[in-house]
Parts: structure tokens; sequence; C-alpha cells
């Protein structure tokens, strides 16, 4: 594959979403609604997206919650994909999605494959975004490969399942109390 098929479509992709067609996520006020459940989490996926998972993962303090979310998404092939607002309730079937990507990174450029992707729903739009913008295009469609090949064992598991499952572990992490017998006397 040239690698201008891609570009195009990486620029399609980027036109579209900055003019407003892409961009318009209903699925966000209903990942709000799940994060409001506990306001640490959310507070952890806002900065993941804010400063980036590596970055999170790397500097926030051992014990927290934001530790726990990202070490969690971090480790996890599909945790990357945290950076997509509304991920979290994202009911796209694991396999289904990869293959929209795929596909869309491999379509030639034309107005049927813009319809195509526009009846398909932004979704896969939105990933193949997310993917190419953190990590630019050559390693963009090498981490979709992967992804590919990693994702097997869950591949029938919708992608906003599997990342609150994933995330729901971390609710009330608590960092352990340095002195428990000091703690308990204040009580």
């Amino acid at each position: 594959m040239s690698v201008t098929r891609p570009l195009l479509t990486a620029g399609l992709l980027f036109l579209l979403t900055s003019c407003g067609y892409l961009s318009e996520n209903p699925k966000a006020a209903l990942e709000q609604q799940w994060l409001q459940q506990d306001p640490q989490i959310a507070e952890a996926v806002k900065q993941i997206r804010e400063q980036g998972l590596a970055a999170v993962a790397g500097s926030a303090e051992a014990g927290t919650v934001a530790a726990c979310v990202a070490s969690r998404l971090a480790a996890d092939p599909m945790g990357k994909l945290i950076t997509v607002e509304g991920a979290l309730v994202e009911s796209a079937k694991v396999a289904q999605l990869l293959a929209d990507i795929e596909q869309m990174f491999s379509q030639e450029l034309s107005f049927d494959s813009v319809a195509a992707m526009l009846e398909q729903g932004a979704d896969a739009a939105a990933y193949a975004k997310t993917l190419i913008d953190q990590q630019g295009l050559e390693q963009a469609l090498a981490s979709l490969k992967t992804l590919v090949s990693q994702t097997q064992q869950f591949a029938s598991k919708d992608l906003g399942g599997h990342l609150q499952a994933l995330v729901s572990t971390c609710k009330a992490y608590e960092v352990p109390a340095e002195n428990p017998a000091a703690d308990a006397s204040k009580t």
C-alpha cells in the first residue's frame, strides 16, 4: 500500500473533524454519566486525555486512582483508545471497530469512500484520527496491525465494556494509610 492513500484519508479525516462533521459525539454525554459515578476515575481519565496515557502512567503517584487507571490501560492493547471521548460507552465490537479502522486506512479516497465513512458513523473515523494524532500515520498503521493480532481474546466484546471493566478495578482504590493505628484513634 502506498503512503499516498492513507495520507489522503488522514487529511480527509482531519478536514471532516475540523469542519464539525465528525466532532459531534453523542456518546460523550453517556460517558460523562458513567464517569460521574466515581469522580476519581473521572479525573484520571481527564488527565490521560489531556496529558497522554504514557505521561500519566509515568508521573502518577503510586497508590492513587490515576496510577491504577493509567497502569491498567497502558498494559492493555486497547487502552490507548481511552483518549477518544465516548470510548467508555462505545458499543462497537472490538473486532468490527478494528476492521472498520483498517478498511478506512486502506480505502482509495473518493466521494464514495467518504460517503461510506459517514454511513459507518464517526466512530471508526474518531479512533483512526486518534491513532494518527498520537502516533503519526506510519506508526498508526503498525499499531493497528498489532491491535488486530493482540485482541483475539476479547474481539467479540464491545470496546466500552472492555474499557469499563479495566478502569472499574480501580474504584475505591485508596492510598494505604501510613499509620493505621493513628487513623483509627481519630475516629
